[in-house]
């Protein structure tokens, strides 16, 4: 199988002196607006966690990636944007890994010891979020449907885990739900330092409410149909995550037909 070239992946910023380029420790692979910033900025303001200042939350590296080849001098290319200091952690955020079908194979080829991580908000909210990121930066498509269509895609979660576990194995990815992490999130956010290999408790002075990220300038509203049509289009799906995920998913904090 041919190579591939490295000019149309990301460019990884310089070492640091005295830093090692590895395999990130840890990926952040779904979701877009449902908190990955604000749980990234918490997983990284652990003392052991690094990361060089020019690597970005989202490092999108696999996005041109659909072909399915990656050469070894790919990889290790995608390890140099995760040098760290001896003994500290490393890893990203990307919320799209986990929707592009091609993304998981080529990160457990990349990183296949990675811990995975999952946001999953109430889907219908992510729509709207989604939307209104798409309107105010004109960042998805070039029409309201295109928008439109590519955010409720974006929500069906069930088809997006099964093709990530049928790469990597269930127990090294944490499925956390967004709701739970607004209601709680020291325990939530102790429960995803212990699951990357951290010290579970939080560091002095860390605000874990502060969330980060949010929709600036007008937001979209659902009319009363648009949300109504929303809850029952995504309820099938809904349904079928309790049994994927037992006890990690309470289906009462999302909307759901009554």
């Amino acid at each position: 199988m041919p190579a591939t070239t490295t000019d149309h992946l990301p460019r990884p910023p310089a070492v640091p002196a005295g830093w090692v380029p590895a395999a990130p420790d840890y990926v952040g692979v779904g979701t877009a607006r449902s908190g990955t910033s604000w749980w990234d900025g918490l997983i990284s303001a652990h003392p052991r966690v690094s990361r060089p200042a020019d690597t970005p939350k989202e490092v999108h590296y696999f996005d041109g990636c659909w072909t399915g080849e990656l050469s070894q001098a790919d990889i290790d290319r995608y390890h140099a944007f995760f040098a760290r200091p001896e003994g500290h952690l490393s890893g990203e955020w990307t919320p799209g890994y986990m929707l592009d079908v091609w993304t998981p194979r080529l990160l457990r080829r990349a990183a296949p010891d990675a811990r995975l991580l999952v946001l999953l908000r109430d889907p219908v909210e992510r729509f709207r979020s989604g939307r209104t990121l798409a309107e105010n930066r004109f960042a998805v498509g070039s029409t309201a449907r295109a928008a439109a269509n590519a955010a409720f895609n974006r929500g069906i979660y069930a088809d997006q885990l099964l093709r990530l576990w049928n790469v990597f194995p269930r127990e090294q990815v944490l499925v956390l739900q967004y709701e739970r992490c607004v209601a709680d999130p020291t325990d939530q956010l102790r429960r995803t330092y212990e699951f990357i290999g951290l010290d579970p408790e939080i560091p002095d002075g860390l605000n874990v409410g502060a969330r980060v990220n949010e929709s600036r300038g007008p937001k979209v509203t659902l009319s009363a149909w648009q949300a109504d049509q929303l809850v029952r289009r995504y309820a099938p799906d809904n349904e079928r995550l309790p049994a994927l995920l037992p006890g990690d998913l309470d289906l009462s904090l999302w909307r759901m037909p009554r």
